[in-house]
């Protein structure tokens, strides 16, 4: 928790999705839900997680199956005194929403 946490997930969205007039496809992201538990040494901790940005953006996947990938960021403003413990971590969800322009068949 000391610095940004990344992580990214492919998808696929069933049907053809339209394309931009640069050949990109049309799709945006937002967050649907989250949920996050702080952890200290591996267990839950009632310690408050202060979270100064949660991001989402959609990226291009290398895997040909997948339409693209998110990618989230968690930005966390660490107090200075929890910044020196390196047993504090998280755990959580968080729910993405891809909104696609579909064409029709």
């Amino acid at each position: 928790m000391a610095g940004p946490y990344t992580a990214k997930q492919g998808f696929t969205i069933p049907g053809k999705i339209r394309r931009d007039e640069k050949g990109r496809p049309v799709f945006n992201v937002m967050i649907q839900s989250y949920q996050l538990e702080v952890l200290e040494n591996g267990n839950p901790s009632h310690a408050l997680m202060s979270l100064d940005q949660i991001g989402l953006e959609l990226v291009s996947s290398e895997d040909t199956d997948e339409d693209g990938q998110v990618k989230l960021t968690l930005w966390r403003r660490n107090h200075p005194n929890d910044a020196r413990n390196t047993g504090w971590g998280f755990r959580g969800t968080v729910t993405a929403l891809v909104i696609a322009d579909l064409m029709s068949s």
